[in-house]
């Protein structure tokens, strides 16, 4: 990681040879000292895995960080591994090898995962020696980089039906894709932020005048959990139970840097109101009348094959968020809750200012920290958290190295690889967007993601304390959303973004509970002031407001 010095101006340099793509979609941010060391490998080792079983012509994505921020370059397949590309793609669809994948997940990757992160969650980091602490946070790192890995290895799984899926439907139609990626909503009932454990502690709040009453009672939000939790009753175990699954996992970002859910009980505290409120889950199932609307803009003479799509979309919908879920935003904010223990104890020696400030230092350095061996000073990492604090991925140059070359022409090679990297491309080239002409002073303009109409309160949302602020029916201002985000999704009436593409996650998820996004717009949290009434318009992609 090419790192900042708090005494010297921030420069960008490639870190090798060949093109490099910001990606401000999963980081808008920089991430920290410990991240930054951990994911990269996690990241090209699991895509290297999936791209030689569903028979890509490229690697791996080579991912590093530079001065923090999040960048990737496409390395291709060596010529000798070619033929064994070839056959794999001949399997891809024929066999729908997804199906396989998602399977496996269900039977094994998932129930060991869970298994994994609560054997880990049930040690009490504050009760351990500072030996026993050290071998934890060693566990927990470990844990780290298998899920990192582990997520990655289902990203075509995730992603190549659905880029299949748009790249027939833009082929057929040439329509805008929104309203066709809107037929997946319903699909994926955990990235609409629904979970079986908060359904549970919502009806055991209805169910208890008490717990009602402390729910309003207007006492800070952590003391309500704390109180809820010590309930000596089925309801004491709801909340443990929510809590378990949510609580430890990270709330908007993939950075063990960024707070978990449980630090931010104001969220949790929203979110757990409005389910005791909505005694049914939202109906948010596509309608026959929809899918037959837009069946009918497909050519007859495709429709069949559109339905077939359409249901392997459907099938995999949910995997998109689960492997994020259940992997690294799981591991991370069991990561984070051991190098938090490990922090609090450096500060109480006046080590670090600041427990979370650990993260900001370097597995070696948190070793060295640890064994009283050295390691950087409190006020340096202090500035590392500073100048995370401070720095966006706008900022950061989209490109380094090499200008980006056009993909090589397909010409000639076998129809099912054809076909499995133009899914790919689609997806991938789904993921983020163009810059947007955002010149109008009443009118921000992005990609139109989840169709939809809807006028609120625009909450812009810098980091994830911030979440804390939400409330019912706001419309969400922020750079970018991931996977953890999910758990406080319910409470929006819409999502704007700076960054992401029709497949970012932004996108996902405002499809999937059935509220307007508008992503990709580049500069919606500099150009709308927080409070401001907006109308977000996700089938056009303009985001309205009064001009100041």
């Amino acid at each position: 990681m090419n790192s900042p010095t708090p005494s010297a101006p921030t420069a960008f340099e490639a870190p090798g040879p060949g093109s490099w793509s910001v990606d401000a979609a999963h980081f808008p941010r920089p991430v920290s000292h410990f991240q930054a060391e951990i994911h990269p490998q996690g990241i090209t080792s699991g895509f290297l895995e999936c791209a030689r079983r569903y028979g890509l012509l490229i690697d791996t994505l080579d991912f590093r960080f530079v001065n923090g921020f999040a960048y990737s370059s496409v390395v291709p397949a060596a010529e000798a591994e070619i033929p064994a590309r070839f056959k794999a793609a001949e399997d891809v669809f024929r066999n729908k090898i997804w199906r396989e994948d998602l399977a496996r997940w269900d039977r094994e990757v998932k129930p060991a995962s869970i298994k994994t992160h609560q054997a880990l969650l049930a040690v009490d980091p504050a009760t351990l020696s500072d030996d026993e602490l050290m071998t934890y946070v060693d566990r927990c790192r470990d844990n780290l980089q298998r899920m990192i890995h582990q997520h990655h290895s289902f990203n075509l799984a995730a992603i190549l039906p659905v880029g299949d899926f748009m790249a027939h439907v833009g082929a057929w139609t040439g329509l805008p894709m929104g309203e066709f990626l809107a037929l997946t909503r319903g699909s994926a009932p955990e990235s609409a932020g629904s979970f079986p454990e908060m359904d549970r502690l919502a009806e055991e709040i209805r169910n208890s005048p008490d717990a009602r009453k402390l729910l309003e009672s207007g006492q800070a939000s952590a003391d309500i959990l704390e109180r809820l939790c010590n309930q000596p009753s089925s309801l004491g175990k709801a909340t443990r139970d929510y809590l378990g699954v949510v609580g430890d996992r990270l709330l908007n970002s993939l950075d063990t840097g960024e707070p978990s859910a449980i630090e931010v009980p104001e969220a949790l505290i929203a979110r757990i109101r409005m389910a005791v409120q909505q005694h049914e889950h939202q109906d948010v199932a596509v309608t026959e009348a929809e899918v037959s609307r837009l069946r009918e803009k497909i050519p007859s003479e495709h429709r069949a094959q559109f339905d077939e799509l359409l249901d392997e979309v459907r099938l995999m919908s949910r995997l998109r968020d689960e492997r994020g879920f259940y992997s690294d935003v799981w591991a991370g904010g069991v990561m984070r809750r051991a190098l938090l223990a490990a922090g609090a104890r450096l500060a109480a020696q006046g080590r670090i200012e600041a427990a979370a400030h650990l993260v900001e230092a370097s597995y070696k350095e948190i070793q060295a920290l640890l064994s009283r061996n050295g390691g950087p000073g409190a006020a340096e990492l202090a500035e590392r958290a500073r100048y995370r604090k401070e720095q966006r991925a706008e900022n950061a140059p989209s490109e380094l190295g090499d200008p980006a070359s056009p993909p090589p022409p397909m010409d000639g090679l076998p129809p099912e690889v054809i076909r499995v990297m133009t899914a790919l491309g689609t997806a991938i080239q789904s993921l983020g967007a163009e810059p947007q002409d955002n010149r109008d002073t009443t009118v921000v303009k992005g990609i139109g993601a989840s169709p939809g109409t809807y006028s609120g309160i625009a909450r812009v949302i810098d980091s994830t304390e911030d979440l804390g602020r939400l409330e019912e029916g706001d419309v969400l201002i922020t750079a970018a959303t991931t996977d953890s985000f999910n758990i406080v999704l319910p409470l929006l009436g819409a999502i704007v973004t700076n960054a992401g593409g029709l497949l970012s996650h932004a996108a996902i998820v405002g499809r999937e509970y059935g509220i307007p996004a508008v992503v990709g717009t580049r500069n919606a949290t500099a150009r709308i002031a927080d409070g401001t009434p907006v109308t977000v318009d996700g089938t056009t992609g303009e985001v309205r407001f009064d001009a100041p």
